[in-house]
C-alpha cells in the first residue's frame, strides 16, 4: 500500500469524523442555548463545547493537511478569474 492511498484513507476517515461531530456538536450547543440557565454544570458544559469545537477544528484541519495534493481540483481556463466580457475575453460569441 503506498504513502499516498494511506493518507487518502485516513485522511477521509477524518474528514467524516469531523463533520460528523461538527453536526453533533451543532445539536449540543443549540440544546445547551435553549435551556438557557446559570447553573455551573451548564456552565461547565458550555467549557467543554468549545474545548470540543476547537479540537474538531484541529481534526478537520489536518485532514485536509494530509490529503494528497492531486485530491484538489484543476483549474480549468473558464475559472481562471477572468470576469466574463471583458476586454481580453478572446471567445466569439455567434
Amino acid at each position: 500500500m503506498s504513502t499516498t492511498s494511506i493518507r487518502e484513507r485516513v485522511s477521509t476517515a477524518m474528514l467524516r469524523t469531523g463533520t460528523e461531530l461538527a453536526i453533533d456538536q451543532r445539536e449540543l450547543e443549540q440544546r445547551l442555548a435553549a435551556v438557557a440557565t446559570r447553573d455551573s454544570a451548564f456552565s461547565s458544559a458550555h467549557g467543554a463545547v468549545a474545548m470540543a469545537r476547537w479540537t474538531n477544528s484541529l481534526v478537520l484541519w489536518l485532514a485536509w493537511r494530509i490529503h494528497p495534493r492531486t485530491f484538489l481540483p484543476s483549474a480549468t481556463p473558464e475559472f481562471s478569474g477572468q470576469l466574463a466580457g471583458s476586454s481580453s475575453d478572446t471567445r466569439s460569441t455567434g
